[in-house]
């Protein structure tokens, strides 16, 4: 008997300087563009074959989950676990396997860990079955997987974000009469550039997990009514990665607060639940102490916050967003995108 194989994981999670504009409806009628970069903090996955028929799913950072499913054909995305049970049934495993997943960052951060975890268990089971899925069809899988376990179908940079290498990236949506689909472009910034990004911008947690659902929703319902300050919102952010990716290419930094707050009143525009009281005190907490603007990660209403700080500001701006009871965390670009071993 051959002995039983193990794969191990990792994918990158990804902090945006322009978000939201990768809804894909939005994005067939009139393009969408974003800036991102992925960073040092992951999701891991691990599978083992087991002799069995039986699927072992364990989430040690969801209190300790474990669930069974007897068969391959007992697999659903209805189920527990279901986004993982799914990813697991389009994989046509007839021997069980063993799947333990888990994230270093809080659920609800706006780094896109939900898409992330998804090409994590791809990447690894495309290793552990030697599918050879290139980067555009691990990115796809994610989309269709997550659109069936969680009924969501917003966007698209967080699948292909981990699998498309690491590191600054600009990523366009082109629209439908184009007759091109998405195109991920790695920003050549030199080293000093990507330097003066880890040593001028701060990451926080809130410490609010963001209703992410109701954000996007009525992105959405705005977009298909042609809502014309959702519409011309997303438009306007599309056109601001753009300028940033011409800032980041230049070097010139000392842009990139203005360019954040830019951004962020756009992203207000979207619903009023992008914001709160709270994200509003740690803007203003920031600023006090240094930061020359800054935007919540992902759909807003919580989670992560990018804040960019003047010169020699940022261990000024991290101590007051400390005592504001806000996670600061270390953080660095990842230069490697997804991996396995």
């Amino acid at each position: 008997m051959s002995a039983l194989r193990v794969v191990h994981a990792r994918s990158p999670l990804r902090i945006d300087f322009v978000g939201m504009t990768d809804y894909v409806p939005a994005c067939e009628a009139f393009g969408g563009a974003i800036v991102n970069a992925t960073i040092n903090k992951y999701i891991y996955a691990t599978v083992r074959e087991r002799q069995d028929r039986r699927f072992i799913f364990h989430a040690p950072d969801h209190e300790d989950k474990w669930v069974t499913v007897e068969g391959p054909d007992a697999l659903s995305p209805d189920g527990e676990l279901g986004l993982a049970q799914e990813i697991m049934r389009r994989f046509g495993l007839e021997r069980g396997v063993e799947l333990t997943t888990y994230s270093e960052m809080p659920a609800g951060a706006g780094l896109g860990s939900s898409s992330t975890i998804a090409t994590c268990i791809i990447v690894a089971l495309d290793a552990l079955t030697g599918y050879h899925l290139s980067a555009y069809q691990t990115a796809e899988l994610a989309r269709e997987c997550e659109t069936v376990a969680l009924r969501t179908t917003y966007g698209w940079q967080d699948q292909y974000s981990p699998v498309t290498g690491g590191g600054v990236k600009y990523m366009k949506y082109w629209p439908r009469e184009v007759g091109w689909h998405i195109e991920v472009d790695l920003l050549p910034l030199h080293a000093p550039t990507i330097a003066e990004l880890e040593k001028s911008l701060v990451v926080c947690y809130s410490g609010i997990s963001r209703p992410a659902k109701q954000i996007l929703d009525a992105v959405a319902s705005g977009v298909a009514l042609g809502t014309p300050g959702v519409v011309g919102a997303l438009q306007q952010m599309s056109d601001c990665a753009e300028q940033m990716r011409l800032m980041l290419l230049r070097g010139t930094l000392d842009e990139m607060g203005e360019m954040l707050t830019s951004v962020w009143e756009l992203h207000k525009r979207l619903h009023p639940d992008v914001t709160n009281e709270r994200i509003e005190q740690l803007l203003t907490v920031a600023k006090s102490a240094g930061a020359t603007g800054g935007r919540v990660c992902g759909a807003g209403g919580g989670g992560a916050m990018l804040l960019h700080c003047a010169p020699d500001r940022a261990h000024a701006v991290r101590q007051a967003l400390t005592e504001a009871q806000a996670r600061v965390f270390d953080w660095s670009v990842d230069r490697n995108g997804a991996l396995i071993w």
